[in-house]
């Protein structure tokens, strides 16, 4: 037994054995409630474990990588499926590990380090839509939190992958995923999809429109499920999609439905920080998108000229291409004598140094009349400027 003790210890020499609480009915809850009993040298408990699992759960194949590590052990062998299994040009046994140790470390080291913290690109939700979806790529997680009274709040968590390039999708075919702020817009059920998507998909808005600017290319990334034979997908497997167990994915749909408005936060930096600092990192801006709508309203030309970036670059900071904006609405001089900024939802943006973005809702009367979205960057001389303005639906 020893051999895999050792082999165990080694892949997750760094991570302490402790109890963490997931849903009692989790995949991952069972599969890392094996591992730890092996950790432990119960192996009396983890062949239970781990046939029940594999029962329960016949495509795991990391529970049937443990299962057979334990079995050559008990029979006194060096662990035959440690060795490497070449499919494909990939080494799929790695990969099996590196997702048992990415799971077991942001249980029991990660998410117990992160406690009373929370990502510091979600800087305030809106009151109408409620939730975002954050993907904090190191630690392969999906995220989901929702405004609860002002604060906020996880309420689920989900291991997922990305593509097998890697982020930071340039274009078309790269096989990355986007790093950035985008928003899903449908649903697609799995019976109108290629069974390598399992149960349904959740198509997300890349290329976006910061991504227009930098001319990225490619479309059809989405959230989805995975293929038949698989439970999860390696941490690195997509074509640049963020893919989940076909159950977690039903989860997720059961939680924001057929929304075309929730935010997909995707982060391959991420830092946390406390709420208060959070609100306190919000408040420049803002209180720039206060002085922004006030201006707007007065048609306070000279203001507003400061407030838009020149187009191309003229101001000589090379870190965001400026833009020229569009004017969201004509409609919006119409309203302007009764309109008002009703909620707004603020990211800084992930992957780009002082970008932020926000989505503002505007009303007149009873009814929100514009939705606009739009980029600000933080200039080095302590400058907001709206690099570009898109008009969005209101429920958009």
């Amino acid at each position: 037994m020893k051999p895999l003790i050792y082999l165990l210890i080694a892949i997750f020499t760094s991570f302490p054995v402790a109890g963490y609480s997931v849903n009692p009915e989790s995949y991952e809850r069972d599969l890392l409630g094996a591992l730890g009993s092996l950790l432990t040298h119960d192996q009396s408990k983890a062949t239970a474990q781990l046939e029940t699992l594999t029962k329960s759960y016949p495509n795991s194949r990391s529970g049937y990588l443990l299962y057979a590590d334990l079995l050559a052990a008990l029979g006194g062998l060096t662990p035959a499926i440690g060795q490497a299994l070449g499919h494909l040009h990939r080494d799929v046994v790695s990969e099996l590990r590196e997702q048992l140790s990415i799971r077991w470390h942001y249980w029991h080291t990660i998410r117990a380090a992160r406690q009373d913290l929370w990502p510091a690109a979600l800087l305030q939700l809106s009151g109408q839509g409620r939730m975002v979806l954050y993907m904090d790529i190191p630690a392969a997680r999906l995220i989901v939190y929702e405004n609860d009274s002002g604060q906020l709040k996880e309420i689920d968590n989900f291991y997922a992958s990305i593509g097998i390039a890697g982020f930071e999708k340039r274009r078309e075919g790269d096989q990355k995923t986007p790093v950035g702020v985008y928003r899903v817009t449908g649903f697609i059920p799995g019976r109108m999809l290629h069974e390598r998507y399992g149960s349904g998909a959740l198509p997300i808005d890349y290329p976006n429109g910061l991504d227009q600017i930098y001319e990225r290319t490619g479309d059809g990334i989405w959230l989805h499920g995975t293929e038949p034979g698989f439970v999860n997908r390696a941490p690195r497997a997509s074509d640049g999609c963020l893919s989940l167990a076909n159950g977690d994915f039903f989860a997720l749909h059961r939680l924001i439905g057929d929304s075309s408005s929730v935010p997909v936060v995707i982060d391959a930096a991420s830092e946390w920080i406390t709420s208060a600092e959070l609100h306190r990192r919000g408040q420049p801006l803002s209180q720039t998108i206060a002085r922004w709508f006030e201006a707007r309203l007065e048609s306070d030309i000279p203001l507003l000229d400061r407030l838009y970036s020149p187009p191309h670059g003229d101001t000589g900071d090379t870190s965001v291409r400026h833009h020229s904006h569009a004017q969201p609405s004509s409609s919006f001089a119409e309203l302007a004598p009764r309109l008002r900024l009703e909620d707004k939802q603020l990211f800084a943006y992930p992957g780009e140094e002082r970008l932020y973005v926000a989505d503002l809702w505007l009303t007149h009367g009873s009814q929100t009349k514009l939705g606009i979205r739009q980029y600000w960057h933080h200039t080095a001389d302590d400058e907001w400027q709206i690099v570009k303005e898109l008009a969005i639906p209101p429920n958009g």
